[in-house]
């Protein structure tokens, strides 16, 4: 994973996306041990992978907004704001 900003998709074996999230450090993230990270091992186990697409941090909140409208991810909340 890069160490820049993007947005990151968390995806199932058969491509379906189940949770959206931005950073501007995508690597720090997921390092660190995502809050959303438990939750997807119990539901999938190691049945999933993670793709991304670096973005400018001015970019990031409207891409997930985009992507949350897009995808309905079932492990994210709420639909995140539009800034």
């Amino acid at each position: 994973m890069p160490q820049k900003g993007g947005l990151y998709l968390v995806c199932t074996q058969d491509g379906t996306v189940v949770y959206v999230g931005q950073s501007q450090n995508i690597y720090q993230r997921w390092n660190g041990g995502h809050h959303k990270l438990a939750q997807l091992l119990e539901a999938y186990g190691t049945n999933l992978y993670i793709s991304w697409v670096e973005l400018p941090d001015w970019l990031l909140n409207r891409a997930e907004n985009a992507a949350f409208d897009f995808y309905q991810p079932q492990f994210n909340l709420k639909q995140p704001p539009v800034v």
